[in-house]
């Protein structure tokens, strides 16, 4: 049983589409097939595979989906929704460590999209991606967490011109104990500055920079050599903005606050 369902609901793209189109309800047969773009010849042969296996229903003129079905669709649409994501740029993920990711948050990596890939070009390899710079300028509410020390950090995060700004950074000890050796001074006026505050984490963090404000996230993950390669997603939608925000309050939540 389990295989034939398996093969019902993947197997055929018609009889796919038709399950996610009646996951909003019941569908006359004119309308599955001028919305599906689909003949009644070629489509109803694929309605009564469903209906042998208890998947769709038929009242009057209307196909409906079971309550077996609607479960089966719901998980269907987030399995495809994570393989969207994945497929999209294949190689940056299966290149990337996401072990620092909870399944919580793996499981929810449909919420992703849309994303883009951001890549350095070879003359700007060692600069701070313009797209980054530029939302940052323009945000008032800023999360920020990493593990690692970027170059741009001092100057984008405790500048004096970001006095505005509500930033709460979330870094390793090893961050920390830089800041504390090598901007001293500029730490201690961040510290005292209204809306800003610093957490430190004391377990260990592998997720390389994450970034979330009213405007947009960046994600940079290290490679599964432990590598940092400046590849980041980035999005300016809802979901994805969410999902970092989560993710970033989910370290802030196990860090310890730095006051000065």
């Amino acid at each position: 049983m389990g295989k034939i369902l398996i093969d019902l609901l993947f197997m055929s793209q018609k009889r796919r589409d038709l399950m996610l189109f009646l996951r909003d309800g019941g569908r006359t047969l004119e309308e599955i097939v001028d919305v599906l773009n689909v003949t009644p010849t070629g489509m109803l042969p694929q309605i009564k595979k469903l209906k042998e296996e208890f998947l769709v229903l038929q009242e009057d003129k209307e196909y409906r989906l079971t309550p077996l079905a609607e479960v089966l669709v719901e998980k269907m649409q987030l399995l495809l929704d994570t393989l969207e994501v994945i497929e999209e740029h294949k190689n940056f993920w299966q290149e990337r460590d996401l072990s620092g990711l909870s399944p919580a948050f793996l499981e929810r990596l449909n919420e992703l999209k849309p994303y883009s890939i951001v890549n350095p070009t070879p003359d700007k390899i060692f600069e701070t991606p313009a797209v980054f710079l530029k939302n940052m300028e323009k945000s008032k509410n800023i999360l920020y967490l990493s593990s690692i020390f970027h170059p741009a950090f001092p100057e984008t995060f405790l500048k004096t011109e970001n006095s505005d700004a509500e930033i709460t950074l979330i870094v390793t000890k090893r961050i920390y104990e830089r800041l504390k050796s090598d901007f001293r001074k500029e730490l201690k006026l961040y510290l005292n500055r209204d809306k800003k505050r610093l957490f430190v984490c004391a377990d260990e963090v592998k997720i390389a920079m994450l970034t979330k404000t009213e405007h947009f996230m960046m994600a940079d993950f290290l490679t599964w050599k432990g590598a940092y390669d400046q590849e980041s997603i980035i999005s300016f939608e809802p979901a994805p903005l969410k999902w970092a925000e989560d993710l970033i309050l989910h370290y802030k939540e196990q860090a310890q606050e730095i006051k000065e």
